[in-house]
């Protein structure tokens, strides 16, 4: 009898000796068969992944020319009288203007005057009652940028600016 159970014990150890080695060829199976899917998925066809690999270095080569924002404050604030429906009303904006690079800060710099003066006429244009609502501020400060774009086209030849900010907006 102990040698029966001698021979149990044995017999076990080596069902799951054997049961082991079946699991570790079932998880190689799967690890190949993850490894091949993903080589698929990612790496795709090797014409496809130059062409995209060339784009991307095109992308990164021209986001790295690009110079960072720099912000070119318009002194003072612009005020102005505005009618509107049931009565004028006085608004005072503080902007900003984003550009890139030094020559494009000299530029604004230098005819700041002038941008100033533009900005101003048409900010006097508007009415109060459409100014009041978020739509109506966001669709100035776009006409605004194409102003100043279009000033800075005549005078130094290319847009310089890429973006006007309001930095404060009143109305009373």
């Amino acid at each position: 009898m102990a040698d029966d159970k001698g021979l149990e014990i044995e017999e076990g150890a080596e069902e799951g000796k054997s049961g082991g080695s079946k699991m570790m060829i079932i998880i190689a199976v799967l690890l190949i068969a993850g490894g091949a899917a993903a080589f698929f998925l990612i790496g795709g066809d090797d014409g496809e992944a130059a062409d995209s690999s060339e784009t991307g270095a095109e992308n990164v080569a021209e986001e790295t020319v690009k110079e960072p924002p720099q912000y070119v404050g318009v002194p003072q604030s612009i005020t102005s009288n505005l009618p509107g429906a049931s009565r004028n009303r006085t608004v005072q904006i503080k902007m900003s203007f984003m550009v890139r690079g030094n020559d494009a800060v000299d530029a604004v710099k230098m005819h700041m005057p002038r941008l100033k003066n533009d900005v101003l006429m048409l900010v006097s244009q508007q009415s109060a009652d459409e100014l009041m609502k978020p739509d109506g501020r966001i669709a100035l400060q776009e006409k605004a940028l194409e102003t100043v774009q279009a000033t800075l086209t005549e005078l130094v030849g290319e847009p310089t600016i890429e973006k006007v900010l309001f930095v404060s907006f009143v109305m009373q």
